[in-house]
C-alpha cells in the first residue's frame, strides 16, 4: 500500500478497522487524555464499535475525521490523528494528535502532521 500522501519511511496513516476496538476503548477511557479530548465520562465497546462501523463518511459528510497512526514497519499502532470541525468552503479544519504513551518523544506525531497536510 503506498499511495505516498498516508505514509512516509516510518508510518502510515489508515482508516480505523474493527480491531481497534480494544485499544481504542483504552485510549478513550484513560483520563490522562480526557484533559485534551474533553471527554466528561466513559465509553463503552458497544459504542465505539459502532463509531468504527460509522467511520467510513466522508469528511465532508460528517466533518470530522479519525485515522489510526501505526508503525509502517509491522503496522502497530502508534496513535491517532483526529481531523474535526472541518470547514470546506474555507479549507480548515482542527487537528488533534495522540500518540500512546510508550511511544512518545520518537518523532511521531510531527511525521502524522506532516502527512496529514493532505486535506489542506
Amino acid at each position: 500500500m503506498s499511495n505516498g500522501w498516508l505514509e512516509n519511511d516510518s508510518i502510515r496513516l489508515r482508516a480505523l478497522e474493527p480491531g481497534d476496538v480494544d485499544l481504542l476503548f483504552s485510549i478513550e477511557n484513560d483520563v490522562d487524555f480526557w484533559e485534551v479530548s474533553n471527554t466528561l465520562v466513559p465509553f463503552s465497546r458497544d459504542l465505539l464499535t459502532r463509531y468504527i462501523s460509522n467511520a467510513h463518511q466522508d469528511i465532508h459528510e460528517a466533518k470530522q475525521l479519525r485515522l489510526v497512526i501505526s508503525k509502517k514497519s509491522d503496522d502497530s499502532m502508534l496513535g491517532m490523528v483526529d481531523l474535526f470541525d472541518f470547514n470546506p468552503h474555507h479549507s480548515r479544519a482542527g487537528i488533534g494528535i495522540l500518540i500512546l504513551k510508550k511511544q512518545q518523544g520518537k518523532g511521531y506525531a510531527a511525521d502524522a502532521l506532516s502527512l496529514a497536510h493532505f486535506f489542506g
